[in-house]
């Protein structure tokens, strides 16, 4: 029999130490009192430990809720991370999983964590405030093209002693659909044929090369919110579509959207700033690919007071020879000059660096190449965890931590007072007949914090 304590085996530079003494998780229990019922079953897990264990799946980048228990019953840190000691039993899947697609289906407590983290990154200084740097990126969805079926159903042969031509097979409108259902349930008149609703087989869909499918036309049973996406030499795959605004001074995310992968990208660019200036109120200007680039984007961001480095696309771009003869025309050469100045080619390479960086790293490392769930409300709690992960990372690795004072990617003496050391170190060394070559001695004082917290 052995007495451990769970604090001395984890490190004082872990990372979810560090961040456990960053966040004050005091705010979780008032935000999820409206999911919880007083006085109504048996006592319910803390929804702290619930929040922490779905922030722990998104840091490591494990999607499956059995895995990460595991995952969190071997580590130590994580068992300290959670409040759970060597010997306690941690919760079991269901109830973690009922939490997460059922109870918090919402998604405004995680709204609220990741509010917090941008709040902290603000209050720490690792955010520059003025510019952005948008761009979107694709969640394969998690179902398959076997489960496409036509989204509008079709009237099939009519049933033997009915009217009509049999095989005739014919696409019911929006209006015909309701009088179609009534009466395959006996409630149309006796006159009207019967008819029997169907959906397309899987053998319906062309196969082999097949052109990519119009998402009007075509729906996931499994998943109705996925859209189809084919890029040119890649297969074709059912996607959500996420969207992601970085702050450039230390990569934090500062604004993000999960929607579906349908209509234009450069439909997010307005809610996603609008949720960005929340928390930048002296954002100036951001920077996005040629595919946000649409006079109604360069429209809103001139409403909002934003200066957009987006490159248009070359067919939007007036002739040379003349003036532009729409407003189309006239902004996208307002654009190009300005993504043609060292401002613009400076934002452009900081997009490159800080919004593609981000979504590589999320991609990577926090599971946001794929879609856990079904549905786009699960995966916007998937994507706003993500995010909320990065910039918790961001905190661990650049902000003060309470418990030591300093920065958490400085362990140990800094570089000048090593470089100082060193320098005592060899004057320590040095021959006599070498030590007052200098002409004009000077004098080294070096100071050295120490504190005593």
């Amino acid at each position: 029999v052995e007495m451990v304590s769970v604090d001395e085996l984890v490190a004082g530079d872990d990372l979810y130490r560090r961040i456990d003494a960053l966040v004050d998780w005091g705010f979780v229990r008032p935000a999820a009192v409206s999911y919880y019922a007083e006085g109504v079953g048996r006592p319910s897990l803390d929804p702290v430990v619930l929040v922490k264990l779905m922030l722990a799946g998104a840091l490591e980048g494990v999607g499956s809720m059995r895995e990460l228990l595991r995952v969190c019953s071997l580590r130590v840190d994580l068992r300290r991370f959670l409040g759970y000691g060597l010997g306690e039993r941690l919760p079991v899947h269901q109830t973690v999983s009922d939490a997460y697609s059922r109870r918090f289906l919402d998604g405004a407590l995680f709204e609220t964590l990741f509010a917090r983290t941008v709040a902290l990154c603000r209050e720490h200084g690792l955010l520059e405030g003025t510019h952005l740097s948008v761009d979107g990126f694709h969640l394969e969805a998690n179902a398959a093209l076997q489960s496409l079926r036509a989204s509008m159903h079709a009237l099939a042969e009519p049933e033997p002693g009915s009217e009509g031509t049999p095989g005739a097979c014919q696409e019911l409108t929006e209006q015909q659909q309701p009088a179609a259902a009534q009466g395959s349930a006996g409630l149309a008149p006796a006159d009207a044929p019967v008819a029997r609703l169907r959906l397309a087989e899987p053998g319906d869909l062309p196969a082999g090369k097949r052109p990519l499918p119009l998402n009007e036309r075509l729906r996931s049973r499994t998943d109705p919110d996925a859209r189809l996406r084919r890029k040119p030499s890649e297969r074709v795959h059912l996607v959500y579509r996420a969207q992601v605004a970085v702050d450039p001074k230390r990569r934090c995310v500062v604004a993000c959207l999960a929607e579906r992968a349908d209509g234009f990208e450069g439909d997010g660019a307005a809610p996603l700033l609008d949720r960005a200036r929340f928390h930048l109120p002296r954002l100036r200007s951001f920077a996005a690919d040629a595919g946000y680039a649409a006079q109604r984007v360069w429209e809103d961001a001139q409403l909002r007071g934003l200066e957009a480095f987006l490159p248009p696309q070359p067919h939007m771009l007036p002739d040379p020879k003349r003036a532009p003869r729409t407003p189309t025309e006239a902004l996208a050469g307002q654009a190009r000059r300005r993504c043609s100045s060292p401002a613009g080619r400076q934002a452009a390479r900081r997009r490159l660096a800080d919004a593609e960086g981000v979504i590589g790293e999320g991609k990577l490392r926090h599971g946001l190449s794929r879609a856990r769930c079904r549905g786009l409300p699960l995966v916007e709690i998937q994507v706003t965890l993500g995010c909320a992960a990065i910039n918790l990372k961001r905190l661990a690795t650049h902000a003060a931590t309470p418990a030591t004072g300093r920065r958490g990617d400085d362990h140990g003496p800094s570089n000048a007072v090593r470089r100082g050391l060193s320098v005592l170190g060899a004057a320590a060394n040095t021959p006599p007949d070498r030590k007052h070559e200098h002409k004009h001695p000077s004098t080294h004082t070096w100071t050295i914090t120490i504190n005593l917290n």
